[in-house]
């Protein structure tokens, strides 16, 4: 028995499927690294008031 594939297997659809799962992981992960840098930043800034 056969199987109908119902989807072309070419380089395009690969390199597009693979752009978009990029472009998703790096959506998700832009929030997390920005609330990250504010929180370093703020500690550093946090140290250097710190007496001596």
């Amino acid at each position: 028995m056969e199987f109908a594939v119902c989807y072309d297997h070419s380089g395009f659809d690969l390199a597009r499927s693979m752009f978009l799962d990029v472009a998703a992981f790096f959506a998700l992960m832009t929030p997390w690294a920005i609330a990250r840098l504010i929180e370093l930043s703020r500690a550093d800034g946090a140290a250097r008031l710190q007496p001596a």
